[in-house]
Order: C-alpha cells, then sequence, then structure tokens
C-alpha cells in the first residue's frame, strides 16, 4: 500500500512541476494535469513501465490509462452539445465557466472530449482563460456540435471523475475506445463501470459495480460515487455482469452497458468507462 501511494505521488509531483513550467503568455491556464498520465503496458505483463510515452500521449490504445477525480458536483447546463464548444453558444463565457463553484465541471468536460495538446479559450471577465484537453474522446466536439456518441463518452469520462469528498483518487481505466484502450496493472481490480448522458433534460447517471474487492478497495481510498451510500445520486447496478457487453483481449471490460432491465427489447445502451483500483 505504501509503495502504490509513493507511486501515485510522484506521478502528482512530476505533472504538477511540468505544469508549472508552462505558462501562457496573458491571461489563467487551467489545466487539471495532477495525476492525469497514460501508460502503455508490455504485453500480459502488467508492466507500467511498458511502451513508449510518446505514443501514449497520442491515445495509442494499448493500455488504458490513469484517470484522477474529484469533481463533487457534475452540473452541466449551460454546456449547449448542439454547439461546438469553442463558441459562445457551445460553452458561454458566462454561466458555468465564470461560476467559480462549478468551472470544474468545464475544465473536466474538456479534459474528457478534448486531446492532449489541445485547447478552447474563453473571455471571463476580461481574463483569458485556457481550457486545456487531455483524454480525447470528442475532439470533434471543439469545432463541431456532439452527437449522441459524443456526449456518451464524455459523460461516462466525467462520471468516472465524480467523487463527492473531493478526494482525488487515481484510478485506472478500459474502454472501447481508440483514445483509452485495453489493459491494466497486474494488481488492479475493477471497481465499476459509469455510463449516462449528462446532456440531456434529465441527467442520466449510472454504474455497474465491478468485483466486491474493488468496491472496499474504493470506498477506503476515498472513493464515494461507487460506496454502498450512493452521495453522488447516481442510479446504481449491483453488478455489470449480464448488463453490459464484456469487451477487451480477455473479454472481461464492462462496455455497451443497459439501465433498466439490461438490454430489454428496445432498451438502448450507452458507452461505459469501466474504472480500475489497486489494492
Amino acid at each position: 500500500m505504501k509503495k502504490r501511494h509513493e507511486a501515485f505521488g510522484l506521478v502528482v509531483s512530476l505533472a504538477l512541476a511540468l505544469s508549472a513550467c508552462a505558462t501562457g503568455d496573458d491571461g489563467d491556464d487551467l489545466d487539471f494535469d495532477d495525476g492525469i498520465a497514460f501508460r502503455t503496458l508490455d504485453a500480459g505483463s502488467g508492466d507500467l513501465s511498458g511502451g513508449e510515452e510518446t505514443d501514449a500521449k497520442k491515445g495509442v490504445p494499448s493500455g488504458g490509462g490513469w484517470l484522477n477525480n474529484g469533481l463533487e458536483n457534475p452540473v452541466t447546463s449551460g454546456i449547449d452539445p448542439a454547439f461546438a464548444l469553442s463558441t459562445a453558444a457551445g460553452l458561454s463565457d458566462e454561466g458555468l465557466a465564470a461560476d467559480p463553484q462549478f468551472r470544474s465541471t468545464v475544465e473536466y468536460v474538456v479534459e474528457c472530449a478534448l486531446p492532449d495538446g489541445d485547447s478552447i479559450t474563453k473571455i471571463i471577465d476580461d481574463v483569458v482563460v485556457t481550457f486545456y484537453g487531455k483524454h480525447g474522446l470528442a475532439p470533434a466536439w471543439k469545432d463541431g456540435a456532439c452527437d449522441q456518441d459524443c456526449q456518451e463518452w464524455v459523460s461516462a469520462c466525467v462520471l468516472a471523475r465524480t467523487n463527492q469528498s473531493g478526494e482525488n483518487v487515481m484510478v485506472w481505466m478500459q474502454a472501447d475506445h481508440p483514445a483509452i484502450g485495453f489493459g491494466v496493472p497486474g494488481e488492479a481490480i475493477l471497481e465499476a463501470g459509469f455510463f449516462g448522458n449528462l446532456f440531456v433534460a434529465t441527467d442520466e447517471k449510472f454504474y455497474c459495480k465491478g468485483a466486491p474487492t474493488g468496491n472496499v478497495a474504493a470506498k477506503r481510498e476515498g472513493r464515494t460515487c461507487s460506496s454502498p451510500t450512493n452521495p453522488c445520486e447516481f442510479q446504481k447496478f449491483n453488478s455489470c455482469d449480464g448488463r453490459c457487453e464484456l469487451v477487451g483481449p480477455n473479454l472481461d471490460v464492462p462496455a455497451n452497458c443497459y439501465p433498466g432491465n439490461g438490454g430489454g427489447s428496445g432498451e438502448q445502451s450507452y458507452h461505459t468507462i469501466s474504472t480500475y483500483i489497486t489494492e
């Protein structure tokens, strides 16, 4: 346990150091760089040192990636998927972006949607503010509308990063998306599958539980949304089995999960991000 926390701390420290070196000519740079990193895996070994860092940053689907979280309330009202994020109609300079209480939602949404190296800028109270991409699940949303697939992927990412306690807990993710892919550290266990749509009139927030030991580990680490008390108001399901398609090299990664009756006639499935936590 101690070694794992030291490893996480090293990742966070390096990321913070790098982000501190990057300053803009003017305005504020808003980048949750602390603790988010993609890494490839040596085939079958679960070795986090495998692969090339340059490949990982390009989102090569060869090993999933670390995901930080700490968003207390994923409110997306004021973000309109019918318009590009770079436009005022898609993401106004006012509203969420201008409200310090909810600005973190904008940061998380942009990080989930746009890839590393991309960004959008807004002028908030006469200050140029930059929101940076990271995961690249919906890069086309920068300059175009966000369709159903886009909405579901970004929602799954934001939901997986929600933690009402506000604690920033590192989790590993897998998904059948080219920007994420498959592969986990050998000691990681399935916490949950997150899916839904935060951009519809009534928020659709779902998760299905993974391994029992994963839920215990998540609670111990301060991951509140997958705990039995369910403080995040997600609709929860006791198991991903029978509710989700199992994909990946070992056919054990929950994907395309269903709410309701779990794949009943005419029921819609959702793109899913599965999260893993180390014991």
